[in-house]
């Protein structure tokens, strides 16, 4: 039904005078109908419900007239209310003044109560001042502070003042300056009698009068004063180092044993102001320390010598006949070495105690800094002014750049900064010359000569009765021990420092150094093999040597890298990469001492081990065939003598050897032994005749012999065996059965030495 509604809708006059299609004409007529019966339908019900219409029409018309009689009523009414409105807008406005004058009326009451209130303190307060009770008078002076800028201003203030020709500010301004005086000669009364309860009792008061930078300078002067007896020595001939220590070891007890104090009184971050004053002074008693230092210990004279003396000059070994000496030509001697070193000593302690004393400060500075980083108000209050850190700083110092640093809040570029740069390069002067004349003297002390236990010397001739050295035999020379302990103790000292310049200094000449002793030790092991005792002492106790300094050398930089990180925990990111990369550096002598070490034993593989080996490979090879029948192959399995031989002289040479050899410089002199074995061998094996039984032995023994040298080196040197294991495998497989798969041309040419292929072909 609906759609048909629809399309009656869009159904028009003019459409349907136009139509001519028949079909659409009776599509038309049908609608048409279909509204005709739903129209009809329609009437028929409003007809059937006339009567129900009819009587809602009607109540409809009397309620009407309802309406309008309830109208006429409620019109006075609605007159009525519009008026009483009216008056209460009225009333509100009235109100409303009435408030105003109200809150005016307390206002002024509250000022009338705080003026009387303020009259009775300036009474009071002039009482107080007449008796001299400063605490009370400067608890009023405080309370004055809290009063509030419209009872000043108000015209009652006048009844305040007790003499009325005197305003109370002027009166309360000339009893606070006259407090403050007051105050302060009580302060410095108090310290000159040492009497530490007055002197904090007035140290309380400056807050209340508003003087806190006048109580925080009065009281920094106070404890500047008192370091003064914490760092006096009863003795007179005291080391410089022990009076630095002694110095910022009282500053750092004052600054712990006050923090809490001043924080109480005045209020977090203020203690900074207390802590900047500690550090000049402190920066300008180590600056005095240090020029004394300087003079009596003559460090500039010794500077001149140091810089005259020529300690770099290679070292020459001692002729083996004579024994060495500790003779160094660089016009030092050895009681101003003495001198030297002992400087040293005190600049490594100072350069400590410095390091220490900046990084405690900082520890305690930086925290309360950080409170006053957003608040440029108070740290005007609290900061050293660059005018006032002038006056702290001796005008011969010259320095105008110093100024308080917001993140740490202390003082940057203080007078001590260019001591601790001259601290530093003296420091580095006088390590790098230690380091270096004492590794020399070291060198030249060296004497592989009286090293115990190498009576005998290691004999070539393998088939006579090897003579092993006795036991307790020094693989090692001293060198190695003193060259590293000076190594490691001048890297600590540039670690106490806590320098980044020191460390890369000492850390590069300590490069140079241990390059030299390198240098040596390869120039001894380069020495020509010979049948003597002195010569081949030197040359394996330098292989040994070389071993020994890398297992020193890492040990050194682990313990040096953790040393660094545990004592600069405090210093910059910056400057501890520094100092860590120049210990790294010395990483990169592990590599030249392997280097050194196996060219070493290259060269006495080539003197000494190669002619060993083949002399070995040709005696166990005496009457050996690989062309075996069944029961010459149950002979050999039983009684194999080039294993036999093989084993016994290989232990022969082991026996000489070892003893006289750290462990795995013997490993490495072994595994350079098999090298030479293996390329003889190799060589030999070419020429050689096999059938498969052959084979089978020849693979047993190489399995035996690679066997045998692992147990002399105590490792695994399958890789040096893996060529002759491949032909080995090339000559012991059955004819029908060999395979060449994976074996360069040189293996599958062992075939062509198979007998029993050649008769089968």
């Amino acid at each position: 039904m609906d759609d048909d509604l629809d399309e009656l809708a869009w159904l028009k006059l003019d459409d349907v005078s136009q139509t001519v299609d028949v079909s659409e004409i009776e599509h038309m007529y049908q609608t048409l109908e279909l509204e005709e019966a739903r129209i009809e339908v329609e009437i028929s019900d409003c007809v059937d419900h006339r009567d129900s219409v009819d009587m809602r029409l009607a109540q409809l018309s009397a309620l009407h007239k309802r309406v309008e009689a309830t109208h006429l009523l409620v019109k006075p009414m609605q007159q009525t209310i519009d008026a009483t409105a009216g008056n209460a807008g009225v009333i509100s406005g009235h109100v409303r003044e009435l408030d105003q004058e109200r809150v005016k009326l307390e206002h002024a009451l509250n000022t009338v109560r705080e003026t009387v209130e303020l009259k009775e303190r300036l009474s009071e307060l002039l009482t107080a001042m007449e008796a001299r009770d400063v605490d009370r008078a400067a608890t009023l002076v405080h309370e004055y502070g809290t009063t509030s800028s419209d009872t000043l201003d108000s015209p009652f203030i006048r009844f305040a003042a007790p003499d009325s020709t005197q305003p109370p500010r002027d009166i309360i301004s000339a009893a606070t300056k006259e407090l403050v005086e007051r105050v302060t000669f009580m302060f410095d009364a108090a310290v000159e009698s040492n009497n530490t309860r007055e002197i904090s009792r007035c140290f309380r008061l400056f807050p209340q009068l508003g003087e806190t930078q006048r109580g925080l300078d009065v009281y920094s002067e106070f404890l500047c004063a008192a370091i003064t007896d914490k760092t006096r020595l009863g003795q007179v001939h005291v080391s410089y180092a022990l009076r630095v220590t002694r110095l910022f070891e009282a500053i750092a007890s004052v600054v712990d044993s006050h923090f809490a104090l001043v924080e109480q009184y005045y209020g977090k971050g203020y203690v900074l102001r207390v802590i900047q004053r500690l550090q000049m002074e402190g920066a300008r008693r180590a600056c005095l320390v240090l020029d004394f230092f300087e003079e009596e210990r003559q460090v500039k004279r010794r500077l001149a010598q140091i810089q005259q003396a020529d300690v770099a000059r290679p070292w020459v070994p001692p002729r083996p006949s004579v024994k060495a000496k500790a003779d160094l030509d660089d016009g030092i001697s050895d009681v101003d070495f003495k001198d030297i070193a002992s400087i040293l000593a005190e600049v490594v302690l100072i350069g400590r105690q410095v390091a220490a004393f900046d990084r405690f400060l900082e520890s305690r500075a930086q925290p309360e800094a950080l409170l006053l980083l957003d608040d440029p108000e108070a740290q005007r209050r609290v900061f050293l002014s660059s005018e006032a850190i002038g006056k702290l700083v001796p005008l011969s110092t010259g320095q105008n750049t110093m100024h308080v640093d917001e993140q740490t809040g202390l003082v940057a570029h203080t007078q001590l900064t260019s001591r601790i740069e001259w601290l530093t390069c003296t420091y580095v002067a006088f390590e790098t010359f230690c380091v270096k004349r004492s590794m020399a003297k070291a060198m030249s002390l060296d004497d592989t000569d009286a090293l115990s236990g190498w009576d005998g010397a290691v004999s070539s001739d393998l088939e006579a009765r090897a003579q092993g050295p006795p036991a307790g035999t020094v693989q090692t020379s001293s060198c190695v021990g003193d060259v590293f302990f000076v190594a490691k103790t001048s890297l600590e000292h540039a670690v106490a420092v806590q320098q980044a310049e020191a460390v890369e200094a000492v850390a590069q000449c300590v490069l140079e150094a241990v390059g030299e002793f390198v240098r040596v030790m390869e120039q001894r092991a380069a020495e020509k093999w010979a049948d003597g005792a002195s010569v081949q002492r030197r040359i394996l106790v330098s292989l040994n040597n070389l071993d020994l300094a890398n297992v020193y050398l890492q040990k050194m930089v682990d313990e040096l890298r953790v040393r660094l990180d545990s004592e600069w925990a405090r210093v910059s990111d910056a400057v501890k990469s520094r100092g860590r990369n120049a210990i790294d550096s010395l990483s990169a002598l592990s590599s030249k001492l392997l280097q050194a070490q196996q060219h070493s034993i290259d060269q006495l593989s080539s003197m000494l081990l190669k002619p060993w080996m083949r002399s070995i490979l040709q005696h166990s090879y005496r009457d050996i065939k690989y062309v075996l029948s069944d029961e010459e192959f149950n002979d050999v399995q039983s009684d194999n003598l080039f294993q036999q031989r093989f084993e016994l002289r290989v232990r022969k040479l082991g026996h000489q050897l070892r003893p006289r050899l750290l462990p795995t410089t013997y490993a490495l002199v072994v595994e350079s032994m098999c090298v030479c074995l293996v390329y003889d061998w190799e060589r030999a094996i070419r020429q050689s005749k096999f059938n498969m039984l052959g084979g089978m032995m020849f693979e047993k023994d190489v399995r035996f012999v690679q066997l045998c040298l692992e147990r002399e080196a105590n490792g695994v040197l399958r890789a040096r065996f893996a060529r002759l294991v491949q032909m080995a495998r090339v000559v012991a497989e059955p004819v029908d059965a060999v395979s060449v798969a994976g074996v360069d041309k040189d293996v599958r040419a062992m075939l062509a030495n198979r007998v029993d292929m050649a008769q089968q072909n």
